[in-house]
């Protein structure tokens, strides 16, 4: 009688435990249909774009220059300002391929509906004070990087700080391609 009680109470926790998982699921991340009947591009669909994959790609080597550049002057003092130079080069390529693609994707929204880009609105400028904060740290470092003995802290600091919101974007991407499960 035990060993059929707790078959039925592991089947009833098995039952349950799926059902929950089917209504946790993020239903905010699929948007809604457009006026005209088409189905807007979900957020999983949006990271299979082409631009989008792109842009994961900028910011990934983005990500690795800044944080070879922040290990060159955690000591203290940069040993080899050429290859510091040359990191923050690729940083900036890679920042203006980022900006490009941005561009291109924000072209394309004008064509959404004026009530989808009302209710983005805050999300969006959320992400233009971010973009000018990145590019104001990217001049600072740039700026710091072109004295002739650039100092070490400064440059860290600025490149810190730019390997902090990168990480951040990367967190919101997981976020994004793990809907219905917690961010760790």
């Amino acid at each position: 009688m035990k060993k059929q009680n707790l078959m039925f109470a592991t089947m009833i926790m098995a039952v349950l435990l799926s059902v929950s998982a089917v209504f946790a699921q993020d239903h905010k991340m699929d948007m809604p249909k457009m006026p005209n009947g088409e189905m807007k591009m979900n957020m999983m669909e949006m990271h299979q774009d082409g631009h989008n994959m792109l842009m994961m790609a900028h910011r990934q080597s983005a990500t690795a220059f800044t944080r070879v550049l922040w290990d060159m002057t955690s000591d203290g003092k940069i040993e080899d300002v050429a290859a510091a130079r040359a990191a923050f080069s690729e940083i900036e390529h890679c920042m203006d391929k980022m900006d490009d693609i941005h561009k291109i994707h924000m072209a394309g929204m004008a064509k959404m509906d004026a009530a989808m880009m009302e209710k983005m609105k805050p999300m969006m400028e959320k992400m233009q004070a971010e973009q000018a904060a990145m590019k104001m740290h990217m001049m600072m470092l740039g700026k710091a990087l072109q004295a002739s003995s650039p100092d070490a802290q400064e440059v860290s600091m600025h490149a810190a700080w730019m390997l902090l919101k990168l990480e951040k974007m990367k967190m919101r991407e997981m976020k994004m391609e793990m809907p219905g499960k917690m961010a760790m």
